[in-house]
Protein backbone atom coordinates (compact mmCIF):
# COMPACT_ATOMS: atom_id res chain seq x y z
CA UNK A 1 0.00 0.00 0.00
CA UNK A 2 1.34 3.26 -1.06
CA UNK A 3 1.10 6.13 1.15
CA UNK A 4 2.13 9.73 -0.15
CA UNK A 5 3.83 11.91 2.60
CA UNK A 6 3.01 15.69 2.95
CA UNK A 7 5.14 18.58 3.52
CA UNK A 8 4.19 18.75 6.86
CA UNK A 9 4.83 15.20 7.58
CA UNK A 10 8.33 15.40 6.26
CA UNK A 11 8.89 18.57 8.04
CA UNK A 12 7.99 16.46 11.61
CA UNK A 13 10.81 13.66 10.02
CA UNK A 14 13.66 15.63 9.60
CA UNK A 15 13.57 18.07 12.69
CA UNK A 16 12.71 15.17 14.64
CA UNK A 17 9.75 17.08 16.27
CA UNK A 18 7.85 15.53 18.71
CA UNK A 19 5.55 13.96 19.38
CA UNK A 20 5.29 13.25 15.75
CA UNK A 21 8.71 11.25 15.74
CA UNK A 22 7.15 7.93 17.11
CA UNK A 23 4.79 7.73 14.61
CA UNK A 24 7.32 8.04 11.79
CA UNK A 25 9.40 5.46 13.09
CA UNK A 26 5.88 3.40 13.10
CA UNK A 27 5.92 4.06 9.59
CA UNK A 28 9.40 3.33 8.74
CA UNK A 29 8.82 -0.53 10.76
CA UNK A 30 5.56 -0.96 8.58
CA UNK A 31 7.89 -0.19 5.12
CA UNK A 32 10.51 -2.50 6.46
CA UNK A 33 8.06 -5.49 6.64
CA UNK A 34 6.42 -4.58 3.56
CA UNK A 35 2.91 -3.40 4.33
CA UNK A 36 3.72 0.00 2.96
CA UNK A 37 5.82 2.12 0.88
CA UNK A 38 6.76 5.73 1.90
CA UNK A 39 6.34 8.35 -1.18
CA UNK A 40 7.39 11.93 -1.22
CA UNK A 41 6.85 14.54 -3.72
CA UNK A 42 10.11 16.07 -5.19
CA UNK A 43 8.32 19.61 -4.70
CA UNK A 44 8.48 18.73 -1.13
CA UNK A 45 12.20 18.58 -0.29
CA UNK A 46 12.73 22.29 -1.44
CA UNK A 47 9.83 23.18 1.22
CA UNK A 48 11.28 21.20 3.72
CA UNK A 49 14.76 22.43 3.57
CA UNK A 50 13.32 26.19 2.88
CA UNK A 51 11.31 25.63 6.59
CA UNK A 52 14.11 23.61 8.77
CA UNK A 53 17.65 24.47 7.40
CA UNK A 54 18.27 27.13 9.96
CA UNK A 55 17.46 24.58 12.90
CA UNK A 56 18.79 21.22 11.74
CA UNK A 57 21.33 23.30 9.54
CA UNK A 58 22.18 22.97 5.46
CA UNK A 59 25.15 20.17 5.18
CA UNK A 60 23.48 18.47 8.14
CA UNK A 61 19.70 18.52 6.22
CA UNK A 62 21.40 17.44 3.23
CA UNK A 63 22.84 14.66 4.59
CA UNK A 64 19.57 13.76 5.91
CA UNK A 65 17.81 13.81 2.51
CA UNK A 66 20.60 11.36 1.46
CA UNK A 67 20.32 8.93 4.30
CA UNK A 68 16.09 8.83 3.65
CA UNK A 69 16.30 8.44 -0.05
CA UNK A 70 17.40 4.32 1.23
CA UNK A 71 13.36 4.54 2.08
CA UNK A 72 11.52 6.67 0.43
CA UNK A 73 10.59 6.58 -2.71
CA UNK A 74 10.26 10.11 -4.70
CA UNK A 75 7.86 10.92 -6.77
CA UNK A 76 9.08 14.05 -9.76
CA UNK A 77 6.67 17.03 -10.68
CA UNK A 78 6.50 18.27 -14.13
CA UNK A 79 4.82 20.17 -16.14
CA UNK A 80 1.79 18.00 -16.72
CA UNK A 81 1.53 17.89 -13.14
CA UNK A 82 1.90 21.95 -12.34
CA UNK A 83 -0.68 22.28 -15.21
CA UNK A 84 -3.20 19.58 -14.29
CA UNK A 85 -2.89 21.13 -10.37
CA UNK A 86 -3.19 24.76 -11.77
CA UNK A 87 -6.49 23.58 -13.56
CA UNK A 88 -7.89 22.01 -10.41
CA UNK A 89 -7.71 25.48 -8.73
CA UNK A 90 -7.59 24.54 -5.47
CA UNK A 91 -7.33 27.46 -2.79
CA UNK A 92 -3.62 25.87 -1.67
CA UNK A 93 -1.30 25.44 -4.69
CA UNK A 94 0.53 23.33 -2.47
CA UNK A 95 -1.23 21.18 -1.45
CA UNK A 96 -3.27 19.99 -4.91
CA UNK A 97 0.29 19.29 -5.88
CA UNK A 98 0.66 16.76 -2.94
CA UNK A 99 -2.61 15.23 -4.22
CA UNK A 100 -1.42 15.19 -7.90
CA UNK A 101 1.76 13.39 -6.76
CA UNK A 102 -0.73 11.21 -4.89
CA UNK A 103 -2.50 9.99 -7.81
CA UNK A 104 0.30 9.68 -9.72
CA UNK A 105 1.97 7.20 -7.74
CA UNK A 106 -1.45 5.66 -6.79
CA UNK A 107 -1.51 6.64 -3.38
CA UNK A 108 -4.02 4.89 -0.81
CA UNK A 109 -3.86 7.62 1.51
CA UNK A 110 -2.07 10.92 2.09
CA UNK A 111 -0.17 11.74 4.69
CA UNK A 112 -0.57 14.89 6.59
CA UNK A 113 -1.27 16.72 9.96
CA UNK A 114 -3.54 18.99 7.89
CA UNK A 115 -6.12 16.54 6.08
CA UNK A 116 -8.64 19.37 5.95
CA UNK A 117 -6.30 21.14 3.49
CA UNK A 118 -7.13 17.59 1.28
CA UNK A 119 -11.32 18.04 1.38
CA UNK A 120 -11.58 18.00 -2.58
CA UNK A 121 -9.14 15.04 -3.05
CA UNK A 122 -10.55 11.80 -4.12
CA UNK A 123 -7.76 10.38 -1.94
CA UNK A 124 -8.16 9.70 2.07
CA UNK A 125 -5.83 11.87 3.78
CA UNK A 126 -5.28 10.93 7.49
CA UNK A 127 -2.71 12.10 10.00
CA UNK A 128 0.31 9.36 10.75
CA UNK A 129 -1.26 8.63 14.14
CA UNK A 130 -4.77 7.76 12.60
CA UNK A 131 -3.38 6.02 9.62
CA UNK A 132 -1.48 3.67 12.36
CA UNK A 133 -4.96 3.08 13.95
CA UNK A 134 -6.88 2.48 10.67
CA UNK A 135 -4.08 -0.30 9.71
CA UNK A 136 -4.28 -1.87 13.13
CA UNK A 137 -8.63 -1.32 13.11
CA UNK A 138 -8.89 -2.89 9.41
CA UNK A 139 -6.08 -4.79 8.48
CA UNK A 140 -4.96 -6.49 11.86
CA UNK A 141 -1.32 -4.88 11.47
CA UNK A 142 -0.17 -3.46 14.71
CA UNK A 143 3.93 -2.93 15.47
CA UNK A 144 2.92 -1.63 19.03
CA UNK A 145 4.78 -5.09 20.82
CA UNK A 146 8.10 -4.13 18.71
CA UNK A 147 10.49 -1.64 20.75
CA UNK A 148 10.90 1.39 18.56
CA UNK A 149 13.86 3.35 19.22
CA UNK A 150 14.97 6.65 17.67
Amino acid sequence: MRLLLDTNVLIDYYSRREPYVQDWLTLLVAQDFKDVELWASAKSFTDVFYVTQKAVGSMRLQQMFLESLKFLHVCSIGLADIQGAAQLAWDDFEDCLIDVAARKVKAAFIITRDASGFSQSKIPALSAHDFIAWQDAEKGLSYESLSLGS
